[in-house]
């Protein structure tokens, strides 16, 4: 969150680089070193946009008071220092980058020219909701911790860079058309502001249909700009999320999947956005056949790594904990951060599957990307237009699409 609250740290969101020298000073990391320039010859550009699952940086860079996140041992893994990535290490859009060949771009907000956009932008703020800031406020939300960069502020941001980009309208279509977007994760938040404010099930229930709308519209302006290759994940389960386990530690027995130790009435919830948001995508192939529309199953990917911990490299004992946070039940106490005095931290977090109690590791991040770029978790895979372009273009080129190792 903006401010140092007694409530968890804005939860998910999406992309590229910011790095951090220390908690006040922030500077770019290098670029990935695949083959040196951009080979992606199947995509112009990369857009992402949603919260902290995918932010590399917007959010430090508006913020005040951006908290733990500008602190070690946030980044500590991959790039070895605070980079705005809520994470130990890299997100799942920076492996989606590597792969595609790209460097590292620019968050929107650490952007000012043209080619600090050459290869697209990261439009993701951790803590943003797909309903808007006055919306919540309405609902009587305390919105001091939630960014007023909702989806519909990020699509905003997208159309001032689209017209930097491209001059004129044959030059702008030309861009949305080779280009990928990634929308999402988003809505994640908007379940969580209210939670963490004590609202109930009952509250939170009703937010769902409008949140699935919210993206739905997003969609569509992006389609309408002419988008034709869009990937829109789901949210994963927020019954395993080990600060929602330590924020419930009360409930009842017959509250928790027996296989998997998650709270059953959360999973539901999660189950009922997605299964809208499925409905939402189907409504949009329909109304647009010429478009590409991808859902992305994270759900289904979390999930079977919290059934089959050890299948994927981590700890059976332990897919439920937080590798840094304030100790207690799964290590989840959220009134002490992972950067404080007092935080308990792992001594390896690739065996662990949640970093700070709400975001993830590297390692988990790792088998999320590879569920998206390969498979099967997102039909058609990312890479499968990839990889006939090479096919067909030159096919020397595919040597940086094989599949990378479980334990590279």
């Amino acid at each position: 969150m903006a401010k140092a609250l007694l409530l968890p740290p804005p939860l998910l969101a999406a992309a590229l680089l910011v790095a951090a020298a220390s908690a006040s000073a922030f500077a770019p990391a290098p670029a990935v070193p695949v083959h040196g320039t951009n080979r992606s010859g199947c995509y112009s550009h990369f857009f992402a946009f949603g919260d902290s699952l995918i932010d590399t940086g917007n959010f430090i860079h508006y913020s005040t008071a951006p908290g733990p996140v500008a602190r070690s041992p946030y980044g500590e893994t991959f790039f070895h220092r605070p980079t705005g990535r809520w994470s130990d290490g890299r997100l799942i859009v920076d492996f989606i980058v590597e792969r595609l060949g790209f460097p590292y771009w620019t968050p929107y907000l650490d952007g000012k020219t043209k080619e600090d956009f050459r290869y697209g932008a990261n439009f993701a703020v951790a803590s943003s909701t797909a309903l808007n800031q006055l919306f919540f406020k309405k609902k009587h939300i305390n919105v001091d911790g939630i960014t007023p960069y909702s989806l519909g502020v990020q699509i905003g941001w997208f159309k001032k860079v689209l017209a930097m980009l491209g001059s004129t309208d044959q030059e702008r279509r030309e861009i949305m058309a080779s280009s990928l977007f990634l929308v999402g994760e988003i809505g994640v938040n908007d379940y969580n502001h209210p939670f963490f404010q004590n609202k109930t099930l009952g509250f939170v229930r009703p937010l769902v249909p409008q949140v699935i709308r919210s993206i739905g519209l997003s969609l569509e302006a992006l389609i309408q700009l002419g988008a034709k290759t869009l990937y829109v994940p789901g949210i994963f389960p927020l019954g395993c999320v080990p600060r929602y386990l330590f924020l419930f530690r009360n409930s009842e027995p017959g509250d928790y999947e027996p296989a998997t130790g998650c709270l059953r009435w959360l999973n539901d919830l999660t189950a009922l956005h997605n299964t809208l948001l499925k409905a939402k995508l189907d409504e949009l192939r329909r109304a647009h056949p010429g478009v590409s529309i991808t859902y992305v199953d994270y759900y289904g990917e979390v999930l079977s790594v919290i059934t089959s911990p050890a299948r994927y490299g981590f700890g059976d004992r332990t897919a439920l904990d937080a590798c840094c946070a304030g100790g207690g039940l799964h290590n989840a106490n959220f009134t002490i951060h992972c950067t404080e005095p007092g935080a308990v931290q792992c001594p390896d977090p690739s065996k662990y599957v949640t970093w700070d109690g709400l975001h993830m590791t590297e390692a988990m991040y790792r088998v999320m990307a590879r569920g998206v770029l390969d498979g099967p978790f997102a039909t058609p895979p990312l890479m499968s237009r990839c990889e006939k372009y090479y096919t067909n273009k030159a096919p020397e080129m595919c040597l940086h699409l094989v599949v990378p190792n479980a334990k590279e």
